[in-house]
């Protein structure tokens, strides 16, 4: 990471982690793969990991990927957050 004005900003490419909860038993999976990809991402599925909740609503999936700018991680952002599936996105 780089400093600018005192700011860490990021370099790039970086691996980068991507967190996104969504309502149990959805189709969350392959709408995250295919919000990355459709972003020239190649992510490969050994690099996603779920977690369900401990009251058994929600899951929790955890993407690492080799990300090439800022805009590439915007776009997945709002690709995502956008989704009605999606509760959040970290």
């Amino acid at each position: 990471m780089a400093l600018i004005r005192g700011y860490k900003i990021m370099e790039f490419p970086t691996e980068f982690a991507i967190k996104v909860v969504g309502a149990l038993g959805s189709d969350l999976e392959e709408l995250i793969v295919a919000a990355i990809r459709q972003n020239n991402v190649d992510i490969e599925r050994t690099k996603i990991t779920s977690r369900q909740s401990s009251g058994g609503k929600y899951t929790s999936f955890t993407v690492t990927f080799t990300a090439e700018s800022q805009e590439q991680l915007d776009n997945i952002y709002r690709a995502l957050s956008g989704n009605d599936k999606v509760l959040m996105v970290l």
